[in-house]
């Protein structure tokens, strides 16, 4: 059996657990410990900068949740992944724009408004200031996106979707306002009620 080795509170985790979800493949989650476990020495063997996540399917490791999801995908030769050629690479690009632009910002307002007061690290402001004006600048980007097609890259939904929605997953917890967004919000509604983001968020 695949055993996925994350975190809850980790947006990237729960990017591989949407999509093993989605994918109905039997794993075991092993909850790791951030301050305990991700630099001992056998969690060292399996990721090597001691991250999360990491995978074990039947003896084949592997670290990084973008290649993660995509070696999941091709496995089960999953349609979240499409076969033309250019919607795969619209697919990619707005993945690239997501990890490049999207998750940094929210990363950088998430962990000072939530996790660091949780860790009694000092707060950095200024790094919230910045979160916040990128995400004003790139947000609208795909608001425009999401206001003229069903789903992030096209009419169906592909990774690009899995990976948008787990880059925002932080949002409400960090008063990140997605309200003002009228088309990603709609679309997250659709998402969030679909029974894999329901059986990921109710274990």
């Amino acid at each position: 059996m695949l055993t996925l080795y994350g975190n809850k509170q980790s947006a990237s985790c729960l990017k591989v657990d949407y999509v093993l979800h989605i994918l109905n493949v039997p794993f075991e989650y092993k909850q790791l410990d951030f301050q305990k476990d991700l630099k001992t020495e056998w969690y060292l063997k399996i990721h090597p900068v001691g991250k999360v996540p990491a995978i074990d399917d039947n003896g084949f490791v592997m670290f990084e949740s973008g290649a993660i999801v995509d070696y999941l995908c091709e496995k089960q030769k999953s349609a979240l992944v499409p076969h033309d050629l250019k919607a795969r690479a619209l697919m990619r690009q707005w993945i690239a724009f997501v990890d490049i632009q999207i998750y940094p910002a929210v990363g950088k307002v998430a962990f000072n408004r939530v996790f660091a007061p949780m860790m009694k690290m000092p707060v950095n402001e200024a790094n919230i200031e910045a979160g916040l004006k990128e995400l004003d600048r790139y947000l609208p980007i795909i608001e425009k996106q999401l206001s003229t097609h069903k789903y992030f890259a096209g009419a169906e939904m592909t990774l690009a979707d899995v990976v948008l929605l787990a880059s925002l997953a932080y949002t409400d917890m960090a008063k990140i306002d997605l309200l003002k967004y009228k088309a990603i919000s709609a679309w997250r509604a659709r998402m969030q009620a679909q029974e894999w983001y329901k059986k990921v968020h109710t274990v």
